[in-house]
C-alpha cells in the first residue's frame, strides 16, 4: 500500500509540475491580444524593437498575473488544507473560518485610510489573525468539541466581519474608495503588477518552504493533542505556527487579488482522493494543484468575454461542481495515513 501511494504520488507530482508549467506559458499567449509564437519568440531571444506592444502586454499585464494566479492558487490551497489537517475537519476552508471576511475588512479599512499597499497587506493579515483567534475562542467558549462547533463559530465571526465590512463601505467616498473596495472583493488580478509579485512571491514562497519542512509536525499534530505529546511533539505550539503561517498565506492573497472562494475547500480534497491524508504527500500536490486551478480560473476570466469575469464566480462555477463529484466518488477515500 505504501509503494502504491508513493508511485501514486510520484507520477501525479512530475505530471502536476508539466502542467503548471504548460499552463503558464498557455497563459502569457491566451487573452484578447494575441501574442504569436513568433513575437514570443524574438521577445524570448532579446527583440524587443519590433515587438513593443507584446513586449509591454506580456511584462506589464500577462506575466505579472499569471505570476499572481500561481502564488495564490498554492497560498489557498496550502492553507486549506493544514486548516482541515490542523482542526481535523474537511468542510474548514479559509473562507468558512472567518479569515477571508476578517482580512477582507482589515483591507477595506487600509484602503479607507489610504494607506500604502505594504501597510494595508498588513492591517489585512492582523484582521485575519484576530478572526481565527475570535473563531477559536468563541468555539472553546460553546464547550462543546463536535466537528460542527468551529464551523458554526467561523460563520458567527465571519457575519460580524462582514457587517463591519458594510459599515466600512458605507463610510467611504462613493466616487473613489468605494468603487476600490468593491472592485477588490469581487477577486480580480486585472490591476496585478510587478511591485505586487516582489511582495507577495517571498511571502508565500516562505510559508510554503516552511509548511514543507513541517510536513511531519502537521501530519501528528492532526492527530490531535493526546497523540502529539505521546510522540513528543509541542501541540500548542506547532498548532499556533501552523495556524499563523495558514493565516499569513491567505489574509495576503486576499490583501492583493480579493475574495476568491472554493479553491482552499476543493484542492485538498482532490489531492486527499489521489494520494490519501498523509501531508508528506499532500502537501507537495497542493501547491501544484492549486496552482493549475488558479491560473485556468485567471485565463478563463479575461478571456471568455470582453469584460473580465470575477475570479470568485469562475472559481465557483468550477468549484461546485467538482466538490459535488467528490463527494459522490470519494466513498473509499483513504482516510488513514499511509
Amino acid at each position: 500500500m505504501n509503494n502504491a501511494i508513493k508511485k501514486k504520488f510520484t507520477v501525479s507530482l512530475v505530471i502536476s509540475i508539466l502542467l503548471v508549467v504548460i499552463i503558464f506559458i498557455s497563459a502569457i499567449f491566451i487573452g484578447r491580444f494575441e501574442i504569436s509564437f513568433n513575437a514570443f519568440y524574438n521577445l524570448f531571444t532579446g527583440n524587443t524593437q519590433d515587438y513593443l506592444i507584446e513586449y509591454n502586454v506580456i511584462t506589464r499585464l500577462r506575466l505579472p498575473r499569471t505570476f499572481m494566479a500561481l502564488f495564490v492558487g498554492v497560498a489557498l490551497s496550502l492553507s486549506g488544507l493544514v486548516y482541515q489537517e490542523t482542526f481535523q475537519n474537511r468542510l474548514v476552508s479559509p473562507d468558512i473560518l472567518g479569515v477571508s471576511s476578517g482580512a477582507s475588512v482589515g483591507v477595506a479599512l487600509g484602503l479607507l485610510l489610504s494607506l500604502p499597499m505594504m501597510a494595508t497587506s498588513f492591517v489585512g493579515f492582523l484582521f485575519g489573525l484576530i478572526s481565527m483567534v475570535a473563531t477559536l475562542f468563541l468555539a472553546k467558549v460553546f464547550k462543546n468539541k463536535t466537528a460542527t462547533i468551529l464551523i458554526l463559530s467561523g460563520v458567527i465571526v465571519s457575519g460580524f466581519m462582514t457587517s463591519i465590512l458594510s459599515i466600512i463601505k458605507a463610510a467611504a467616498n462613493s466616487d473613489t474608495v468605494l468603487p476600490a473596495i468593491t472592485y477588490w472583493l469581487l477577486g480580480s488580478f486585472d490591476k496585478t503588477e510587478m511591485i505586487d509579485i516582489y511582495i507577495i512571491g517571498p511571502i508565500v514562497i516562505i510559508g510554503t518552504i516552511v509548511l514543507l519542512i513541517m510536513r511531519w509536525q502537521i501530519n501528528v499534530v492532526a492527530l490531535g493533542e493526546e497523540e502529539a505529546t505521546t510522540k513528543g511533539i509541542n501541540y500548542k505550539r506547532y498548532r499556533t505556527v501552523i495556524i499563523i503561517i495558514a493565516t499569513l498565506l491567505t489574509a495576503t492573497s486576499v490583501a492583493f487579488s480579493g475574495v476568491i472562494g472554493w479553491i482552499g475547500l476543493v484542492i485538498p480534497h482532490i489531492v486527499r482522493l489521489v494520494v490519501g491524508r498523509n501531508t508528506k504527500y499532500t502537501i507537495p500536490l497542493a501547491i501544484t494543484y492549486g496552482a493549475i486551478f488558479m491560473m485556468i480560473a485567471d485565463i478563463l476570466s479575461r478571456s471568455i468575454f470582453q469584460a473580465e469575469i470575477p475570479l470568485s464566480a469562475i472559481t465557483g462555477i468550477i468549484g461546485v461542481p467538482i466538490f459535488v463529484l467528490l463527494f459522490l466518488f470519494s466513498k473509499n477515500e483513504v482516510n488513514s495515513r499511509d
